[in-house]
């Protein structure tokens, strides 16, 4: 028996079965970098294809139009028309102002349209004399200059007087308030009784409409760049119309019916957030979206085409934001290449840079693999198998 004095302490379970990967691995390595064996893997071959560009952008709804509904004249209101929160129809009548005041006010301005059509009649007809008498020499110049100016007076209060009976007229029809536009109603901030003024800050009520809507979308400055960039390098091809679709998600994450368009972005930036805004128009026809509603918004910006892609599981991400995979070289090595990464596109990304068409980048074993181990590549599930090598001394 060993002597309690020269035995080791004893390891964890966890501890030797961690040493005991980390030897194999090495000795997978080691014998593979010696020729003895070459690591399986699986690979991906980086293909050319359209993709897609999608941005997810984040954003809010809101309303086409908004109406605050003011009255034009002061009295009190008789009557309100309109139920809260129903859907109202441009030009229908909401409130009704007491228009007893304005009434006599048109009677007032009718009578004194009357008076001075009399007075400009007898004016007339003076002015008419006097020339017939100035032409016999029976009154002078000045008489006939006197009557011919009281003639164009009278004409003047005329027009005035037709003037302010259009606008007591215009008074007494704003005692009628009216829906300046279609859409939802809200509550209304007066009863019946109260006295309204035509100068008032408060709305009487507001309306807004909520087919179709506004959605503002926020994008990031660099995205947008590069978005500009890769239309005007063709890169990025738009439909026929020029115009980006949108794809919305409301806050519970399903997915909104109705696509929407984008009509256009901000000139300037939000120097609050440092996002370029961009607003789609989408129609609402069942009133689902809201003014102020959160909503997650992909904008289908287009189609790349002849795109490099390759499988997500064969990229590497590592600290200090660097990306990187690895290929099968012309020696059936294993090689590390820095990649560039644009996209995603389905369950790939979009390669920017680092890699051709053609590179196969392994996406299996990769803790197993490192620069100049050799390697054999895995057939895929279905493809025939390599024969196998004679065995010596059968040849044909």
């Amino acid at each position: 028996m060993i002597p309690k004095r020269f035995q080791l302490p004893a390891a964890p379970a966890a501890g030797l079965l961690a040493a005991a990967l980390l030897l194999a691995t090495g000795c997978e390595q080691e014998q593979a970098r010696q020729g003895g064996m070459a690591m399986p893997v699986d690979v991906f071959e980086v293909t050319q294809q359209s993709v897609p560009v999608v941005s997810h952008l984040t954003g809010r709804a809101n309303s086409t139009r908004k109406a605050e509904v003011r009255p034009q004249v002061s009295g009190v209101v008789l009557k309100r028309s309109f139920t809260e929160g129903s859907t109202v129809q441009q030009g229908e009548q909401l409130y009704q102002i007491d228009p007893a005041l304005y009434e006599a006010e048109v009677e007032s301005a009718r009578a004194s349209l009357n008076s001075a059509k009399a007075s400009m009649h007898s004016t007339s007809l003076k002015a008419e004399r006097y020339r017939a008498l100035l032409n016999n020499k029976a009154v002078s110049k000045q008489e006939f200059d006197d009557a011919q100016a009281s003639f164009l007076q009278s004409k003047a209060s005329v027009e005035a007087a037709q003037a302010a009976l259009k606008r007591a007229n215009i008074n007494l029809a704003y005692t009628k308030v009216y829906a300046p536009i279609s859409g939802k109603i809200a509550r209304s901030s007066v009863t019946e009784g109260a006295l309204v003024s035509a100068q008032q800050t408060m709305a009487l009520t507001t309306i807004t409409q909520l087919d179709p809507m506004y959605v503002d979308l926020g994008q990031s400055v660099e995205d947008n760049l590069l978005l500009k960039d890769s239309i005007k390098s063709g890169q990025l091809k738009l439909s026929a119309d020029g115009k980006a679709t949108v794809d919305l998600y409301l806050p519970n994450g399903r997915k909104y019916p109705f696509q929407g368009v984008i009509e256009f972005s901000e000139v300037s930036v939000d120097e609050s957030t440092g996002m370029v805004n961009v607003r789609a128009v989408v129609p609402n026809p069942e009133h689902v979206l809201l003014p102020g509603m959160f909503l997650r918004g992909d904008i289908n910006e287009g189609v790349r085409p002849d795109a490099l892609v390759v499988l997500q599981t064969g990229v590497i991400r590592e600290a200090g934001g660097i990306t990187s995979a690895y290929i099968v070289n012309d020696q059936g090595q294993a090689q590390k290449v820095d990649i560039k990464l644009g996209p995603t596109f389905q369950d790939c990304y979009v390669v920017e840079s680092g890699l051709k068409k053609g590179d196969k980048v392994i996406i299996s074993n990769l803790q197993k693999i490192r620069t100049g181990v050799p390697v054999q590549v895995v057939p895929p599930q279905g493809a025939p198998a390599p024969a196998a090598p004679a065995a010596p001394g059968k040849e044909g």
